[in-house]
C-alpha cells in the first residue's frame, strides 16, 4: 500500500521524483593582453548577461594568465540542468556605457558539467 500511495505522488508530480537536477557551470575568462586593449579603450567595467539576465558585473582589468578551469574566471555562470539534457545559452558583455563588449552563444551539457569561455577583445 505505501509503495502505491508513493508512486502516485511521483507520477502527479510529472515524474520529479526520478529527474535528478545537475548543476552545470560555464566560466568567461580573459588574459592580460584583453585585460590590457579594455583599459586603453577606457572601458574600466563589465556586465555579463545570459539569456538576456544580468549575472554580475566585474572590474574589467581582472584577468587571468590561462584558463582558470571549471567555476571560476572573470564570469561564472551556474545552471540546473536533467541527466541528458543540453542548453544552449546566449551571452552578452557590456561596458559600463552599455556598448557591446563580447557576445555568443555557448551550449552546456550534463555530460561536461564546466566549461570555459576564453573571451577575445576584436575592437
Amino acid at each position: 500500500m505505501k509503495k502505491l500511495v508513493f508512486l502516485s505522488i511521483c507520477v502527479v508530480s510529472t515524474f520529479a521524483c526520478t529527474k535528478e537536477k545537475f548543476t552545470g557551470t560555464h566560466s568567461f575568462w580573459y588574459n592580460t593582453e584583453t585585460a590590457d586593449d579594455l583599459l586603453a579603450y577606457g572601458v574600466n567595467e563589465l556586465t555579463l548577461y545570459v539569456d538576456d539576465t544580468e549575472i554580475a558585473t566585474i572590474d574589467a582589468y581582472d584577468h587571468y594568465t590561462a584558463d582558470p578551469g571549471c567555476g571560476t574566471g572573470n564570469f561564472v555562470y551556474t545552471d540546473k540542468m536533467f541527466k541528458k539534457e543540453n542548453k544552449t545559452h546566449s551571452y552578452r558583455i557590456l561596458d559600463e556605457s552599455d556598448s557591446l563588449i563580447f557576445s555568443g552563444t555557448f551550449m552546456m551539457s550534463q555530460k561536461t558539467l564546466c566549461e570555459s569561455t576564453k573571451l577575445v577583445v576584436s575592437f
